[in-house]
């Protein structure tokens, strides 16, 4: 439960955009042989759902797969589709059910592979992820979000080495217009940095925040847990990011670290090892004048509305607007996988929303129209 003490922090700033965003593909179904239309009803229901899916109706989408199932039981398209409209809705447990089931059902089937490793990832289940996607790349080895993916995930587990490679394939088989291939380009040279142990932010951490990576695999292998200080430290140190580090009398650990990529300005992580939270923001710039901020706070209520994870959050008196996701981490190990997936997570929805939250700022589009199209775009990607 919420522990009243917990302090919500003052801090304001800005932020950028980090890799990794995640592609949802949809199963066609197949045609049933003999039918007059080439459109049985199983079919029809499938289709139906995916158009739901497309305008943002979850709950929608999932009963019409839900129906299409029944239907048609050995048909994997739909259960693999309502596993992708589950995954979207927050239900990670239930989109690993129906992933697990489209496998079982089309074995050769890669994205279902790929999608199950992703959502293993977010159990923390780092080396059944790593498994799945190995065999997704089997089975279709011309496909670079796979590559990507996993290259994200080597890296997490210290295999740079593998982590590069994987980088440069995906890279070097992707066409130009990937929509991915600028997330990957940024990890890719990021690990680059991370290995050559180039920190450039200012940095008042202990000696200890400064351990090699390398250095630190071994020294700690027979050691306690890391703190969650330490663990903050070598995500972000493993990934490229050069922050400035304060530390406040009530035991508050600040991360800033600046981005400067269009209106996201820097991102921070606010750390309390007493309390055992941590809280990722990403900022905005410019501020919004006094005449736009109701407007601008209509535009965070309809981009907060259904987000699973997260929100927009304003503050009326000077016009500023942040992404927060918080973790409270009580009884438990933080772990670098947490972490990572916060702040990865925070990036990847300001992705989607930045350009039509500039607009609005600017007082160059309406609300709702801006996060209607924000959002539509977003699907038509891959990135919802």
């Amino acid at each position: 439960m919420p522990r009243s003490t917990k302090k919500t922090p003052e801090t304001k700033s800005t932020t950028r955009k980090i890799p990794a965003k995640r592609t949802t593909k949809r199963a066609a179904p197949r045609r049933a042989a003999g039918s007059e239309s080439g459109m049985p009803a199983w079919a029809a229901l499938n289709n139906r759902g995916n158009r739901k899916q497309e305008e943002g109706d979850l709950d929608g989408a999932i009963a019409d797969f839900t129906e299409a199932m029944k239907l048609a039981p050995g048909e994997h398209a739909p259960v693999y589709n309502r596993g992708n409209a589950r995954s979207l809705a927050g239900d990670v447990h239930g989109a690993l059910d129906d992933y697990t089931k489209a496998i079982e059902m089309a074995p050769e089937f890669a994205p279902a592979w790929q999608r199950r490793g992703l959502t293993k990832q977010r159990h923390g289940n780092l080396e059944g992820a790593i498994i799945d996607l190995d065999e997704s790349i089997r089975l279709a080895p011309d496909e670079p979000s796979a590559y990507g993916e996993r290259a994200a995930l080597r890296a997490l587990r210290a295999d740079f080495a593998g982590a590069v490679e994987d980088c440069e394939r995906a890279l070097a088989m992707a066409p130009p217009d990937w929509h991915h291939r600028s997330n990957t380009q940024h990890l890719l040279d990021t690990i680059r940095k991370a290995e050559g142990n180039q920190r450039n932010g200012t940095m008042e951490a202990k000696k200890d925040g400064k351990k090699a990576r390398k250095g630190a695999k071994s020294a700690m292998a027979e050691e306690a847990p890391p703190t969650a200080r330490t663990v903050v430290e070598e995500v972000l140190g493993a990934s490229g990011f050069s922050f400035a580090l304060s530390e406040d009398e009530a035991g508050y650990i600040d991360y800033l670290a600046p981005v400067g990529q269009g209106i996201v300005e820097s991102f921070a992580v606010r750390l309390s090892e007493e309390l055992e939270r941590v809280v990722v923001y990403v900022m905005f710039e410019p501020k919004a004048k006094k005449e736009l901020r109701a407007e601008l706070a209509e535009f965070v209520t309809r981009a907060n509305f259904g987000m699973g994870d997260g929100n927009f959050e304003m503050d009326f008196d000077d016009g500023s607007v942040r992404f927060k996701i918080a973790l409270d981490y009580t009884d438990e190990i933080l772990s670098p996988l947490l972490v990572r997936n916060m702040i990865f997570d925070a990036m990847d929805t300001t992705e989607v929303y930045a350009d039509a939250l500039a607009r609005v700022i600017a007082g160059k589009a309406k609300a709702k129209t801006a996060v209607r199209a924000a959002e539509k775009a977003a699907m038509e990607s891959g990135q919802l």
